[in-house]
């Protein structure tokens, strides 16, 4: 039975409401500080462009400049999954994982929970569907990376990869609670 985990998205701008490419989720055992098999999957942004997310030209301009390996990510996305479909997977991942915690007891950490945290949400409610965790449920990892600055990060094993980049926060999240006495 798992209630934390932690999240990262790449997206196509960085405000509630911008397209999401992929997410990356694990759960994560912060008592054993174990990462579990995560979850990952594509967005068709042509999808989620008519579904009204936006698409910010700054960030499109961000990516073009990102190394090939983050940039295959787009390969061939007009066939990767409709948004709704992938928070549908989402929620589905988090219910089998979690195996009857309720809701308010899930915890998704994201790097900013203005950021990750906040455009997963908007996703979920732009396709009118409930977010797997609340409000209360949001955890911030960049508060606890700023606060232990002294602590080397986890790199991951492909920059910008949504599922990589939750892992090596995972594993980085450890050290610094570990860092912080937690």
């Amino acid at each position: 039975m798992v209630s934390d985990y932690m999240v990262d998205i790449e997206s196509m701008g960085t405000n509630a409401g911008d397209a999401i490419l992929s997410i990356g989720i694990v759960p994560m055992d912060l008592k054993n500080k174990k990462i579990h098999k995560g979850y990952y999957t594509r967005i068709s942004l042509e999808d989620s462009q008519k579904a009204g997310f936006r698409i910010d030209a700054s960030t499109v301009l961000w990516w073009l400049q990102q190394e090939q390996a983050a940039r295959d990510e787009f390969k061939g996305n007009y066939a990767h999954k409709p948004v709704k479909d992938a928070l549908i997977e989402l929620s589905e991942f988090i219910a089998e994982q979690s195996k009857g915690v309720p809701a308010d007891e899930i915890r998704l950490w994201g790097d900013g929970v203005a950021m990750d945290n906040a455009l997963i949400a908007e996703a979920f409610k732009i396709c009118g569907l409930p977010r797997p965790w609340s409000y209360r449920g949001d955890m911030c990892y960049r508060t606890i990376k700023n606060l232990t600055p002294q602590i080397e990060r986890v790199e991951p094993t492909v920059a910008h990869h949504a599922l990589f980049d939750a892992e090596a926060q995972a594993l980085t999240l450890f050290k610094r609670l570990e860092a912080l006495g937690l």
